[in-house]
């Protein structure tokens, strides 16, 4: 399991919870451990502190704009606010900042609306994309799973003992109506594994129904 870095608010309206979950869950299914100040780690001095600490400890950075702040009325530049823009918490420009400089590789994905700093096109050399973030299918779209695989071969590893690819090449086995790998507790869709060759979880209904995270299948032991 490789440990990176995601940027992101600890607090999202609902309307993007869906959309986050089947993220951080595509994530998961690819052997990386999103880790976040805040939502997995909690500090015990300044934040900023602690969000190079944690970079230090990750081999990527993907930084998610969410909507936080709306300008309604104002200034750019002397130039009168014509129209409502949209900005994402300033702590995504902070900690893209810090992972550029420690030369991590970085995937950008911002929601539509989002727009300034690090969100636009040009001002990294890195990958970025825009997506729907209430659409709840974003975080497993095509172009979003392409993006990462390309991103995750760029990962700088800490170390070398391990190769992700050990888990992924493996045929996974049913169990309880979903696939299991060697060496992974965790149980994942077929339908999702079989149709686009990604690794989605499952979560239990009950007793003999499990169901997929992501494509909401139905699994039956």
């Amino acid at each position: 399991m490789k440990d990176i870095f995601l940027s992101r608010p600890n607090w999202v309206s609902p309307i993007y919870s869906k959309g986050l979950d089947n993220f951080i869950n595509l994530l998961k299914s690819h052997e990386l451990n999103p880790r976040t100040i805040g939502t997995t780690d909690f500090p015990c001095k300044s934040p900023i502190d602690e969000v190079i600490e944690l970079l230090k400890k990750c081999e990527g950075a993907i930084i998610l704009g969410y909507p936080q702040i709306q300008v309604f009325s104002g200034t750019i530049k002397d130039n009168e606010i014509g129209v409502p823009i949209s900005l994402a918490t300033e702590w995504n420009h902070i900690e893209a900042g810090l992972a550029y400089a420690m030369e991590l590789p970085i995937l950008v994905i911002h929601d539509l609306i989002i727009t300034r700093g690090i969100f636009d096109r040009g001002v990294l050399n890195s990958f970025l994309y825009q997506k729907d973030f209430k659409d709840e299918s974003w975080g497993i779209s095509q172009d979003i799973i392409g993006a990462l695989k390309q991103w995750n071969s760029k990962l700088k590893p800490l170390n070398n003992n391990f190769s992700t690819n050990d888990l992924i090449n493996q045929k996974p086995v049913l169990k309880w109506g979903a696939f299991k790998f060697e060496g992974d507790e965790n149980l994942y869709c077929p339908f999702c594994f079989n149709n686009k060759g990604i690794k989605m979880l499952t979560s239990r209904v009950d007793t003999h129904t499990r169901k997929c995270t992501s494509c909401g299948e139905i699994l039956k032991s």
